[in-house]
């Protein structure tokens, strides 16, 4: 059974980098919520430019998911908005990378170091 997606964007303390934490299945019902969430075509909050996605929490992604993320990641690219994400489980980290999403987004270990970059 699907488990719904929750979606938060958590305003930390940090003027550069918006957070994104994703709780839940990410599949296409999911996926169309998380498009339609917050008019990513316009770029981040108050100019940022670092979207740090949480995906700990995330249990299961499938192909539909996948290209709904995919969707994400290209409006955002258009603006210039650098995807940094942590928590992801190994197997989607393979995944992404043989569809070509690391074109667009870097695997960190936590979340301190995708802030930090490291």
């Amino acid at each position: 059974m699907e488990e719904e997606l929750e979606i938060i964007m958590p305003d930390k303390e940090n003027n550069d980098v918006s957070f994104l934490q994703l709780t839940g299945d990410l599949t296409r019902a999911s996926g169309e919520r998380l498009l339609k969430y917050y008019p990513w075509e316009q770029g981040l909050p108050n100019g940022r430019n670092i979207l740090v996605i949480n995906f700990t929490n995330v249990n299961y992604i499938n192909s539909a998911g996948i290209a709904y993320l995919f969707r994400v990641c290209k409006l955002l690219h258009k603006n210039n908005v650098l995807i940094r994400t942590f928590g992801l489980e190994y197997h989607y980290e393979k995944m992404f990378h043989i569809v070509g999403l690391t074109k667009y987004m870097k695997f960190y270990p936590s979340e301190w170091a995708a802030v930090e970059d490291l």
